[in-house]
């Protein structure tokens, strides 16, 4: 359920981008998903396409998600790398012994661009 919430922010996010700019339809949102992450874009997907069925501008638009890479810290040999899965070894000394490095300015999703 918390996907339908985060859906109709996005959704309202997209109605003021519509009446700002005078969009006539969208056709693609990107976004951008944190590392870690909890939802579902196949939720946000179904959601969207039900609460935006009546609504011509919106509705019909591709949904494509990327997910960002976790930045990671090797405590071993201090280097800092990029990963998919949080239990990655450094790929620079093999070492198991690695930490998150948190991003605070890292929202859950993220609207990087809308096409038009």
């Amino acid at each position: 359920m918390h996907e339908y919430s985060i859906t109709c922010s996005i959704i309202e996010i997209l109605k003021e981008a519509v009446k700002e700019n005078n969009i006539k339809r969208i056709k693609k949102i990107n976004f951008r998903l944190s590392p870690l992450s909890h939802i579902e874009p196949q939720s946000i997907e179904f959601y969207y396409n039900f609460l935006t069925k009546n609504d011509y501008k919106l509705k019909m638009a591709s949904l494509n998600f990327k997910r960002r890479d976790i930045a990671m810290k090797c405590v071993s040999c201090g280097k800092t790398f990029k990963t998919k899965d949080v239990n990655s070894l450094c790929p620079y000394c093999s070492s198991d012994n690695t930490r998150l490095i948190e991003d605070e300015n890292d929202d859950e999703i993220k609207i990087v661009s809308i096409e038009t």
